[in-house]
């Protein structure tokens, strides 16, 4: 009788302790914001693609209006690899994404095309991989680390000229 009884309280205190072990357990594929692009798409006055030769990036489709453009790259299979949105020929958007669609980088950039703002880093599985600032195009104040399977590893502090300073 003890056996039976200890078994599944040995079972649940492995998958007890497994489950505590991971702190990002919420994983979600985080792709392009496709509400966006339809809303880009409906405002372009023009619109064009262009064919590139390259491995990573094979398509270019462009959305053009007074005062907009946004570039949405894509692979041979189709998926979105990188948006850039540039406003008064200046840079003021930039995501990157993995080839299986999930975001790697989403970053706000100032009226030089710099990095500016906070951000969000991720792995190919959708857990965080870092978060934190920048500033003028370089990492500012604190940043947090995390391991692929989302569990905290450490947090660094940048100078305002993106120097580590811990």
């Amino acid at each position: 009788m003890k056996k039976l009884f200890s078994i599944p309280v040995i079972v649940l205190c492995f998958f007890w302790v497994s489950c505590k072990e991971r702190t990002n357990n919420n994983i979600q594929k985080i792709s392009a914001d496709k509400k966006m692009l339809d809303s880009i798409k409906l405002k372009a006055d023009t619109t064009f693609s262009k064919r590139y030769p390259g491995v990573v990036f094979t398509k270019a489709e462009y959305f053009v209006n007074d005062s907009n453009t946004t570039q949405v790259m894509k692979d041979s299979n189709g998926v979105i690899r990188q948006i850039i949105i540039e406003q008064n020929k200046r840079r003021i958007y930039y995501a990157r994404f993995y080839e299986n669609g999930q975001l790697m980088a989403k970053v706000n950039l100032d009226n030089f095309g710099q990095y500016d703002g906070i951000s969000n880093e991720y792995y190919e599985n959708g857990n965080l991989k870092a978060t934190g600032v920048y500033r003028k195009g370089f990492r500012f104040g604190k940043w947090t680390n995390y391991t692929e399977d989302g569990r905290y590893v450490s947090t660094d502090e940048y100078n305002k000229d993106g120097q580590k300073i811990n």
